[in-house]
């Protein structure tokens, strides 16, 4: 969120901190409080359910759309007069815009809430019936490609609402237009689909453009796919967390360029995705795997079983993961 607004020029120096964390606070309150709100209504008649919800995310993103709004004026009006020829008098369409944007953060936060309900509940199906075991093989799928990092939506949405309010609209447009792409390639397709390599390569290229919004220059994305592995079918979202990882823990932690390379080379048996993340050698690239490990291996581990293989870790100008995949399989998957 914080680097997010740095890079569109909202805010400068400390205040930054000032002006971020208490909305971020707020938003994170608000998430907490809607997921709270639909466990209490989980008894509920669907279609009531639903509409409370929609009516309780309306009212999140109002509240929301005013701390914004309430928080840069004052600070104008205070402390930073600098911000007074954007922050004190905002056009209703702007304000309307805003609005949008934090109603579509609630929205999914409430969708991420179900699908990780959604999930919990397969599970424990899955152990008391074994005529479960599919849908819950699906639910988790769906529940593991669902986990972005809330940090990059904040990010991303922040530095829309930065650019609305200091009247870069077409900026503002393009950088949405790129958003609701990568968006429905992670919440419309079948969370347990399958899908062609090259596909699953434009989906990383769209979150790094929007990435592109923070860093610049200093990221960069090299890709190497064999011609005759094009169409090799991947879980949907296998190497999203994996890239995540790579801006995370490498570009976001160093001062100088940094860049993600990937892969995709094949013997005829075995698909090998490698993924480095490399950067200037000044320290942080590749610190930590966390979620984005976990999170592949799980999913390697649903569709695959033992027949596909993961490995990670340092390599001298940064860190390594490698995805072994048996091509054979994965022909019959795609020809079934």
């Amino acid at each position: 969120m914080i680097g997010g607004a740095i890079a569109q020029g909202r805010f400068a120096g400390g205040m930054m901190v000032v002006a971020n964390v208490p909305l971020l606070l707020l938003g994170i309150a608000q998430a907490v409080a809607l997921s709270l709100l639909l466990d209490h209504l989980a008894e509920r008649a669907g279609h009531v359910k639903w509409l409370l919800m929609a009516i309780a995310g309306l009212v999140a993103a109002m509240i929301q759309t005013s701390a914004d709004q309430a928080l840069l004026q004052l600070l104008a009006l205070t402390i930073v007069p600098s911000w007074q020829d954007w922050a004190v008098g905002m056009q209703p369409q702007r304000l309307v815009l805003m609005l949008i944007l934090y109603c579509w953060t609630m929205y999914l936060s409430i969708a991420l809430v179900w699908a990780a309900r959604a999930t919990d509940l397969a599970r424990l199906n899955e152990a008391r019936a074994i005529s479960f075991a599919a849908a819950a093989s699906r639910a988790e799928a769906a529940a593991l490609r669902l986990q972005l990092n809330p940090h990059f939506l904040f990010n991303t949405l922040n530095g829309i609402s930065s650019l609305v309010v200091r009247g870069r609209d077409e900026e503002a447009e393009d950088m949405l237009g790129r958003l609701a792409d990568f968006l429905r390639a992670a919440l419309v397709s079948r969370p347990d689909a399958m899908v062609p390599i090259a596909q699953e390569l434009a989906t990383i290229r769209a979150y790094l453009e929007i990435e592109r919004a923070r860093f610049g220059d200093r990221l960069n994305l090299t890709t190497e796919l064999d011609p005759g592995l094009q169409e090799l079918p991947v879980p949907n979202f296998l190497l999203q967390p994996l890239v995540e990882n790579a801006v995370r823990h490498g570009v976001a932690e160093i001062q100088g360029p940094g860049s993600i390379r990937i892969s995709v080379t094949g013997d005829g048996r075995v698909a090998r995705i490698e993924l480095f993340n490399t950067s200037d050698g000044s320290g942080g690239a590749g610190r930590g795997h966390g979620i984005g490990i976990d999170n592949s291996r799980r999913r390697l581990q649903l569709h695959y079983g033992d027949r596909a293989a993961i490995e990670h870790g340092p390599v001298a100008n940064g860190y390594r993961v490698a995805i072994d995949l048996p091509v054979a399989s994965l022909e019959r998957e795609k020809m079934a």
